[in-house]
């Protein structure tokens, strides 16, 4: 894995709708439930905990409501993530993530769940993600992403990569 990828059609579009000017207003990409890594480290541990992990992925990839905002989804996959972006495309770097084991949380096994991390200790892991098997094409990712590890792809430019730091607007 390299790249995890999030479209965006704008304001009033079927996707998230949110603009590159709204990303960097909120500080980049979060789950509803987590705005640090203290809050990420302790919604794995207790989703894990409490034998509910697959069952609230399950759910966040069909109705992605709020109340289950564990996660937030991206496609592993450039051309996927295409097809569902009409306007904005964004991507951040995934390279460092590495599948773990659920013994370091302490269990032998989280049925239908993988564990990625970029640290084989979720204490010091600053990207924290998992894949749900019943969707196996998108990470849902449990850590908040900075605007300074986006990029930004605009569909007037296809084939131009931009920080997203670096966007003013035009």
């Amino acid at each position: 894995m390299t790249y995890a990828y999030r479209g965006a059609d704008g304001p009033g579009g079927s996707a998230f709708g949110w603009t590159p000017a709204d990303i960097k207003l909120y500080s980049g990409f979060k789950p509803w439930r987590s705005d640090s890594l203290p809050n990420t480290r302790a919604n794995l541990r207790k989703l894990v905990n409490d034998g509910t992990l697959a069952t609230e992925a399950g759910r966040w990839c069909s109705e992605k409501n709020r109340e289950d905002g564990w996660f937030f989804c991206v496609d592993l996959n450039e051309a996927i993530a295409v097809r569902h972006s009409l306007l904005y495309l964004y991507r951040f770097d995934i390279t460092d993530l590495t599948q773990q084991a659920w013994t370091l949380l302490g269990k032998d096994d989280v049925p239908e769940m993988q564990l990625y991390l970029d640290s084989n200790d979720l204490d010091t892991a600053t990207k924290i993600a998992v894949v749900w098997i019943g969707n196996p094409e998108q990470l849902l990712v449990m850590s908040p992403v900075g605007v300074d590890l986006i990029d930004l792809r605009i569909d007037q430019n296809p084939d131009v990569w931009l920080p997203l730091k670096d966007y003013n607007g035009n």
